[in-house]
């Protein structure tokens, strides 16, 4: 029975699940939800997940909604592949454990939406200028009004749509001293990733082999999936220069250089960086299909990737409503 994954090209966490199932390279059906356009809240998506985020993995009747499930869950229907959390018999098992671990309590979305809002603390950042953070709440604050009008359009979604609005609610990611927080927090957890590729690599920044090793062991494990994810949205959120940049951490620009080459992670995540395809074209093609629902399949495809084609080299028209523009 095959899988299918629910996902944002461009949301961090859906990347994660992303390179999993590629270095997996099992089967898959791929379903895009558009963020901007709302469609993770939609009552469709909220019945199969309830918490109203990206991603999800459905197999049959069983559906994981987080990353971290969905990864292990790859390991167990994969009995003869290597293992993404290998056991205590596999060397630097326990580096596995205790670098994921310490990755998952870096802010990523607070990272994320701070370099949107404070462009001062970023260099090269490649998200929309356009960001402030006026424009920030306003959007988390539209996002709450239509939960709430789901919630008394769908009672039986009420309680999912009620739980979600708390979470959203009581989250501040706009906030410029957690922002700052944030940031040195993961500064110091990439000193701690810095010295194993030092253990690790002894020397060795560039000709790897597939018998090199990775991070923690000789095989891409979760600790592979979290770092080079995390690395991927740090050159997003132009924070490169604060990280690892002008030499200051030299095994991991060598280890995102080796990322960049790997093919699971370019299939997974090679286009997550430009915003027009992980953004605006998925939201096009569900706004379009929404409007037109009969006007389906290539010809949505070739109008949206024009579309998002011809943004990305001239900017936005005069005449190109608001609502069709990207949100974050």
């Amino acid at each position: 029975m095959a899988l299918t994954l629910y996902y944002n090209p461009a949301s961090f966490f859906s990347q994660r699940a992303r390179l999993a199932v590629e270095e997996k390279d099992v089967a898959y059906r791929s379903h895009i939800i558009s963020h901007p356009s709302g469609e993770a809240i939609e009552p469709w998506y909220m019945r199969m997940q309830p918490n109203g985020t990206v991603p999800a993995l459905k197999h049959g009747e069983i559906i994981k909604t987080d990353s971290k499930d969905i990864i292990l869950y790859l390991d167990e229907i994969t009995p003869d592949a290597p293992k993404f959390y290998p056991d205590s018999s596999i060397h630097g098992s326990d580096r596995v454990a205790y670098l994921t671990d310490l990755m998952q309590t870096i802010s990523v979305e607070q990272i994320s939406v701070g370099s949107l809002c404070y462009r001062q603390y970023t260099q090269d950042c490649k998200l929309p200028n356009r960001f402030d953070v006026k424009y920030a709440k306003q959007s988390f604050d539209a996002m709450g009004d239509e939960m709430r009008k789901l919630a008394e359009k769908h009672p039986d979604l009420r309680e999912s749509y009620m739980a979600k609005i708390k979470v959203h609610e009581g989250r501040d990611l706009t906030n410029k001293e957690n922002f700052l927080v944030a940031l040195k927090e993961c500064d110091s957890i990439m000193g701690e990733i810095e010295e194993q590729l030092a253990k690790k690599w002894n020397g060795k920044f560039d000709n790897f082999t597939d018998s090199d090793p990775w991070l923690c062991c000789n095989h891409f494990t979760i600790a592979d999936i979290y770092l080079a994810t995390l690395l991927h949205r740090l050159v997003l959120a132009g924070q490169v220069k604060r990280m690892w940049g002008d030499g200051k951490r030299p095994y991991i620009a060598a280890y995102y250089a080796r990322v960049l080459q790997w093919k699971s992670f370019q299939r997974a995540c090679g286009s997550a960086n430009n915003l027009y395809l992980s953004v605006l074209l998925p939201k096009l093609k569900h706004q379009i299909r929404k409007a037109f629902p009969r006007l389906v399949g290539f010809s949505v495809f070739a109008a949206s990737l024009g579309l998002a084609v011809y943004m990305q080299y001239k900017g936005y028209p005069s005449w190109w409503p608001n609502n069709l523009k990207p949100k974050f």
